[in-house]
């Protein structure tokens, strides 16, 4: 099997850099602030704008990279109709998101964090007004993903998590000098010096043309619809994060700390699993959406079948070392500064389970993206409120009899049962979609 070219080679390698950048931000948050209340207010605050953002930005790309194949293989003109209506739908649908988030931050507060006490809350909700602005920033820059992966240039959507985290880690260390405030406030407002450098990287790569901008240009020719796929792929986003809303909503009603070691453990765990399973989704959909506009979808999957079997056993063999060497990784990380070695166990006790969930998130990912590659966004939309009703009941029955463990088991049994119905999914869609 011949080794991608150079100009994809580059996706592993900055996405391994910002996966070493986001460790350190951990590192410098346990330095800095240890697992204290002003780290989990902005954690609680910081995951529906970065989870918004994180899970949208695949799906958008998901949506629209196909339609814009299917018109760059109809004409010049058809491609250029479909950048100018990817461009208008990005802003108004960002635009709207951020207004909504603004003027809805008190009450998604208060379910974000059903355990606080009112004072609590409002601190929230006052991160989450900041934050929104974050997600409007990291939101623009999905368009010019989409155009940039259709010319195969996928660098400056790689360095994504690498950019965001420098961001904060140098708010942390200033924190940790003194010269910043020792604050939410503070992480708050790095996020979006964070989203502000990702959306200048992606602009300076030059994704648009003074033809994109033509929004007065119309045309009688049919064009496909946007508004249903992008809505699908809206409540796709927004149900695929709610399991890890529901771990933070069971872990703020524990002891304090819980939610940090939550975060601190899943930080370990996502390392190498969004390397893998990003890695392998960026260099490979685009070739994956070409053979559905080429009705070749089945000869396209074939190819890749091989590779995500290495991908998965690799994921696999990871989430084992992890899982019986959890407290050594734990500390090694974090146990410096204001993270006490009561932080380092908690942590441990989430992550020793929790890891065993590596493998199936990182094929789910994979799946996730080959559906919305067919077109079947309601099949993404299925598998996520099946995951959110799978959470539901295991953290109802692990919790109380394992504890923090039981916030680990419960995403492990989530991810495994999840992916066995993905598999099942996709093979038959697949089949239906072009039958041999």
């Amino acid at each position: 099997m011949a080794l991608p070219p150079p100009r994809k080679l580059i996706v592993p390698v900055l996405l391994g850099a910002g996966i070493v950048a986001t460790l350190g931000r951990e590192v410098v948050f346990a330095l800095s602030l240890g697992s204290g209340a002003d780290l989990e207010i902005f954690r609680l605050a910081f995951g529906a704008p970065n989870m918004m953002g994180q899970s949208l930005a695949p799906a958008f790309v998901g949506v629209m990279l196909p339609l814009l194949a299917h018109a760059a293989a109809q004409s010049p003109e058809a491609e250029r109709r479909m950048r100018r209506r990817i461009i208008r739908f990005n802003f108004l649908g960002v635009f709207l998101l951020c207004t909504l988030g603004f003027v809805a931050a008190q009450p998604l507060a208060q379910i974000l964090a059903p355990g606080y006490q009112p004072p609590a809350v409002h601190q929230v909700a006052n991160q989450l007004r900041i934050l929104w602005l974050f997600f409007g920033l990291t939101g623009l820059s999905f368009t010019p993903r989409v155009f940039l992966n259709h010319r195969d240039i996928f660098w400056p959507g790689a360095s994504t998590s690498l950019v965001i985290s420098l961001a904060f880690v140098l708010g942390g260390f200033g924190i940790a000098s003194g010269n910043l405030p020792q604050s939410a406030t503070t992480l708050s407002w790095a996020a979006v010096v964070g989203g502000a450098a990702l959306l200048l990287l992606q602009l300076q790569a030059r994704p648009y043309s003074k033809q994109d901008f033509f929004f007065w240009r119309k045309t009688a020719s049919p064009q496909p619809p946007l508004l249903f796929p992008l809505l699908g792929a809206l409540l796709a986003t927004v149900s695929a994060s709610a399991p890890r809303f529901l771990d933070r909503a069971f872990a703020s009603s524990m002891p304090s700390g819980s939610i940090a070691a939550l975060e601190y453990s899943y930080n370990v765990l996502a390392a190498p699993g969004i390397l893998l399973g990003t890695s392998f989704v960026m260099i490979a959909f685009p070739a994956f959406s070409r053979g559905v506009a080429s009705q070749k979808a089945r000869a396209a999957a074939k190819k890749l079948h091989k590779p995500l079997m290495l991908t998965a056993g690799l994921a696999f063999l990871i989430s084992v070392g992890v899982h019986f060497f959890a407290e050594p990784l734990v500390q090694l990380f974090y146990l410096r500064g204001a993270f006490a070695q009561a932080d380092a166990a908690a942590t441990s006790q989430v992550l020793r389970w929790q890891s065993l969930g590596m493998m199936p998130m990182v094929v789910g990912m994979v799946l996730a993206q080959g559906l919305l590659g067919l077109q079947l966004v309601r099949w993404v939309v299925f598998l996520s409120f099946l995951r959110i009703f799978l959470r539901w009941l295991a953290l109802l029955w692990l919790i109380p009899r394992w504890g923090l463990s039981g916030l680990g088991s419960a995403y492990a049994i989530t991810e495994t049962l999840a992916l066995i119905v993905g598999v099942i999914l996709f093979r038959r869609k697949l089949a239906a979609t072009d039958p041999e």
